[in-house]
């Protein structure tokens, strides 16, 4: 096991070169002048001159050729230094350790309440297959799946302002500080976003235990007259685990996607918003920083999902 994870982690640094090369060219080929957008300001109402412009642009370091700004940015990187922001010169690495843990309360809080209502939905339809409890079952996962999220973070937003007139708070209260008003805050988008994830899961907990329940060690168990629970629970649902596993392990990524959405709809400060107000402003160094932090997340719960194999299943084993 000790070898398998070192190789897996050894694995990490191509990965995030190649993540962070990406992002640092996808920044620099947008639209607009970082430079420009400094001066202009928020309003856009700023003087705006070439001698200034030049003079911003040497002050930020985007004067420098680009592979001279994408090694500084790495090795900085390598030290837990991301730069300032562009947009308001703060240093980058302070706002990710703020924004960082709401984020991954949000995403967290989305996947147990996904997993919760998959995993049941899944294995009452398998087990109820083509009946009325299963027709029901298919339809609401399959809208879940129709569903972009930022459709479904809308219309959960519009019913609570409709029905309930409620509207998201304008500041954020930590989850250490009032655990009551930061779950009515963050229930809502995680319900959306569960929503959907509950939609695929469920769809592949369904397929994985029709596959299973056909074996001939179920129709073992059944012959030999153990309880429905424990051969649907200990002896078909465990087995029929790591495909789902998989899969939540693959919706990972989108679900991080969702977060952006989701936290630009409910007022969430997160990494998501973060982004979104970097990508408006030009600010590089934000908007790279937030990606790769999404991409060393993604690489770790990867890395969770195949350890986990091994407890749901003890023949798979790691040398």
């Amino acid at each position: 096991m000790l070898r398998y994870l070192t190789r897996r982690l050894l694995l990490f640094v191509p990965t995030l070169f190649g993540v962070s090369l990406l992002i640092f060219l996808l920044m620099r080929v947008l639209p607009g002048d970082v430079a420009y957008a400094v001066l202009a300001g928020p309003s856009g109402e700023g003087i705006v001159t070439p001698a200034a412009l030049e003079t911003v642009r040497q002050r930020l370091g985007l004067d420098k050729p680009l592979h001279v700004q994408y090694m500084e940015w790495v090795t900085g990187m390598a030290r837990l230094d991301f730069g300032n922001s562009l947009r308001d010169g703060k240093p980058v690495w302070d706002k990710i350790v703020q924004r960082l843990p709401i984020t991954v309360e949000l995403a967290i809080l989305t996947a147990v309440i996904g997993t919760a209502i998959a995993i049941p939905t899944g294995t009452i339809s398998a087990v109820y297959q083509d009946s009325l409890p299963d027709y029901v079952l298919r339809i609401i996962t399959i809208i879940g799946l129709a569903a972009p999220t930022f459709w479904i973070g809308t219309l959960v937003l519009i019913g609570l302002v409709r029905f309930f007139d409620w509207m998201p708070p304008l500041t954020y209260a930590p989850l250490w500080e009032d655990p009551q008003t930061n779950l009515q805050q963050m229930i809502w988008p995680a319900a959306g976003l569960g929503y959907h994830l509950a939609a695929v899961v469920a769809r592949m907990t369904r397929s994985s235990m029709l596959e299973v329940m056909r074996q001939d060690y179920i129709r073992t168990a059944w012959a030999k007259g153990l309880r429905d629970r424990v051969v649907i629970i200990r002896h078909a649902l465990r087995n029929a685990m790591l495909p789902v596993i998989t899969i939540i392990g693959l919706q990972f990524a989108v679900l991080l996607g969702g977060t952006v959405i989701m936290e630009t709809i409910f007022s969430v400060p997160g990494i998501g918003r973060l982004l979104v107000d970097g990508i408006r402003f030009r600010d590089y160094a934000t908007v790279q920083a937030g990606i790769v932090m999404f991409a060393i997340i993604i690489l770790i719960v990867n890395l969770a999902v195949d350890v986990l194999y091994g407890w749901f299943d003890p023949r798979v084993s790691y040398k």
